[in-house]
């Protein structure tokens, strides 16, 4: 079990709205702020180098002033090496001697016209819509793009783009020629800047790379809802839309991967042990995939075969064999992959956390080492080999502050730590978080969890050298209405939902109001909803305790997936809050050992979260580490720790799950010091049958707060 499950975090949200590419398919969170995106060299400067901008006779490119239609066929004729036509095939009266030769090359390769009465208009300004026509038509070769249009619903103003200009902006949008505006709208007819048209120039300057991530799909390939905006979201059929939109754009430059836990999870997937994911993951026709923690949920074996039947590599370069030292055999370091006459190596890891998410039988014998010595040797041996690009897929998880966009953890370690040079992406996963930015000169993403976002690296290459010289990352958002879904891939997910059909809509218990994970504090706490005692964590607990009739029950928050809504609550619905397959384990507690596990912090919050029943505590936050709860007993008011003093004259029965059992889950280690640890009832059965017997005595799930956890210094 994963210790967080922050989906929809939209606080944290930098939604670089594809910071130069897909823009069409941001939707904005509330107060999204755009994510630093800083490039190797400033578009203009690439322009410049490349031949494409001039000054003014000076070292002023005026970058802020509005673009006129000779200085862009100007600008385009240079980049693109028209071929030269005669200047005196143009006829038209108002050109400047210096404008003839550029507007005759863009007249004569069908990219701009003059006017009726035989003028051109040179000094008119260049509008956002007719940029994208003049650019794409350079990209496809005067073709009219055939294109899917459906990414311009982003844009408030979508109806006030031109209809012959809709083909060429919705594919400059893919193609990421405009950066994103945060009110939604594109502005078609607002005049573009010399800045903006050097950033146009790129995909006709440089070869573009197009790197495509998902993580943390945990078995999520249906469409969802987000009620919020009342539009579908998600799923692997939308995310194939996606993908196929930049293949169309981009057929020979698109790169797609994945950065682990894909398959653990949902109902769809668990009953497959991830066959329904790997599926639909082959047919959107993934580059790789790394392995995440949650890949060891069904056992070794069955992450092993997954491995060996995958229709695309499966990575992992830093799992290492503690007997032997060496990397395990049945997974590979990277693959290397060819796109557009480029070379791209692409490194697997898995997070070194592994040790501590997942249930330790599972990984028995392993080691998940820092990433960091392995990427620069690794690196090394694909540089040797003649790979142009190396890009990092892997379950390494970041977080990125909102106001400063600064992003921290493994994730920006791996950029800090690996030095210029070493790699060219980093793709994360693990944290469900929002991450996009430039670390250390290196794009990096995060694309939250269950397909709700879709991240997006952006990299542009020297024609000449194959070194990247310019990259974004940002984020695509998933809704339905923006692209079109996947019909194979929808049909494959039908055929899959068919097979647990009567199983999943089985309803268990009518629930009388929406349940969550958030603290009851949460609207006293200033917010932090890993605080202590909450709806679904007490009905969780109550139903372990009186499945194995212990006096206490424990389990940790990390491993309710879901929340409830209110109404009919069905099997599938239930899996999705439980889907780990975990199963209860009994054994005996001292006093002692029963306040260790209490006192346990959470990593996110450094508050105390452990979900329990059968206790009544007290507890202060502000006291040190060990030393917050004052008072602990039973329900009954049998002493536990009272007064400072512990019950001495008893142990207690106590009932967790078998992954906390281990010791090594999430930190618990005084779970580690049971010996007496007894197999009991699988936890979704135990709270399925908690649920029926509600329900067969008439009665609603109903979860109020019952005091049994009091935080002494909130008011």
């Amino acid at each position: 079990m994963k210790k967080t499950l922050q989906t929809r975090l939209t606080a944290l949200a930098l939604v670089t709205a594809l910071t130069s590419t897909f823009t069409g398919s941001i939707a904005f969170a509330d107060n999204a702020v755009p994510a630093s995106t800083t490039t190797m060299k400033s578009d203009m400067r690439l322009a410049i180098d490349n031949g494409a901008i001039e000054g003014y006779g000076d070292t002023d490119y005026r970058g802020a002033n509005p673009a006129t239609r000779a200085e862009v066929a100007t600008m385009i004729n240079r980049a693109a090496k028209l071929k030269s036509a005669d200047p005196a095939s143009v006829t038209f009266t108002d050109l400047a001697n210096w404008q003839k030769q550029a507007v005759a090359n863009a007249v004569a390769a069908k990219l701009i016209s003059g006017f009726a009465d035989g003028t051109f208009h040179p000094d008119a300004q260049v509008t956002r819509q007719e940029l994208a026509e003049l650019i794409v038509k350079v990209v496809t070769g005067g073709k009219l793009p055939n294109v899917n249009e459906n990414v311009l619903n982003y844009f408030k103003d979508s109806d006030s783009i031109a209809k012959e200009s809709r083909p060429y902006v919705a594919y400059a949008v893919i193609s990421g020629i405009f950066s994103p505006t945060l009110d939604g709208n594109f502005n078609p007819t607002a005049a573009v800047t010399r800045d903006e048209v050097a950033k146009a120039l790129k995909p006709i300057l440089f070869k573009v790379v197009d790197i495509l991530t998902t993580n943390d799909i945990h078995g999520k390939i249906e469409v969802g809802f987000d009620k919020k905006r009342n539009q579908g979201q998600g799923g692997i059929e939308t995310v194939g839309g996606i993908v196929t939109d930049f293949r169309t754009v981009n057929p020979e430059g698109t790169v797609v991967v994945d950065g682990g836990d894909a398959w653990q999870g949902t109902l769809i997937s668990n009953t497959t042990n991830g066959q329904s994911v790997m599926d639909t993951m082959a047919q959107v026709k993934y580059d790789a995939a790394a392995i995440g923690n949650h890949e060891f949920d069904f056992g070794r074996d069955v992450l092993i075969n997954n491995i060996k039947n995958a229709k695309f590599p499966i990575l992992g370069a830093n799992i290492i064999d503690t007997k032997t030292g060496k990397r395990v055999d049945w997974t590979q370091p990277y693959v290397i992959i060819e796109k557009d006459g480029l070379k791209i190596g692409i490194i697997g890891f898995a997070t070194p956390q592994t040790t501590s998410t997942t249930k330790s039988t599972n990984i028995e014998g392993l080691s998940f080492v820092d990433p960091v010595p392995l990427a620069k040797e690794l690196s090394a041996e694909l540089r040797a080999k003649g790979v142009d690009i190396i890009m990092v897929t892997s379950h390494l998880p970041g977080e990125q502050n909102q106001k400063s966009a600064e992003i921290i953890s493994e994730l920006a370690d791996l950029a800090k730590d690996t030095g210029n040079g070493t790699l060219d992406a980093i793709v994360g996963g693990h944290s469900h978080m929002r991450v996009s930015g430039i670390v250390n000169g290196i794009p990096v993403v995060e694309a939250q969890s269950w397909l709700y976002a879709v991240g997006h690296i952006q990299l542009f290459v020297d024609k000449t050298t194959k070194q990247v010289v310019s990259s974004n990352a940002s984020l695509l958002e998933t809704y339905t209405n923006l692209t079109t879904a996947d019909e194979k891939i929808h049909q494959t997910v039908e055929d899959y939902k068919a097979k647990i059909s009567t199983k999943s809509s089985e309803v268990e218990v009518v629930v009388a109001e929406p349940l969550g994970r958030k603290s009851f504090r949460f609207d006293k706490n200033g917010g932090v909803d890993r605080d202590g005692a909450s709806q679904l964590g007490n009905s969780i607990t109550d139903a372990m305790r009186a499945a194995e009739k212990s006096d206490i029950a424990f389990t940790n928050i990390g491993g309710i997936r879901a929340d409830v809504d209110k109404g009919d609550l069905t099997y599938g619905e239930m899996f999705e809050v439980f889907p780990f397959g975990n199963y209860n384990v009994t054994g005996t507690m001292t006093a002692e050992q029963i306040k260790k596990a209490l006192e346990v912090t959470d990593k996110y919050t450094n508050l105390p979260a452990i979900q329990f029943s059968g206790l009544k505590v007290e507890w202060d936050s502000t006291k040190p580490l060990g030393e917050k709860y004052s008072k602990i007993t039973l329900v009954d008011g049998t002493p536990i720790y009272v007064d400072g003093k512990f019950n001495t004259d008893r142990t207690f029965k106590v009932t967790t799950n078998d992954f906390m059992a281990t010791g090594s889950g999430d930190g618990f280690t005084v779970f580690g010091e049971v010996k007496d640890w007894k197999d009991g009832a699988i936890m979704l059965d135990a709270w399925v049958s908690y649920a029926n017997s509600l329900k067969a005595a008439g009665k609603e799930l109903s979860v109020q707060d019952d005091g049994r956890d009091i935080r002494l210094d909130l008011k």
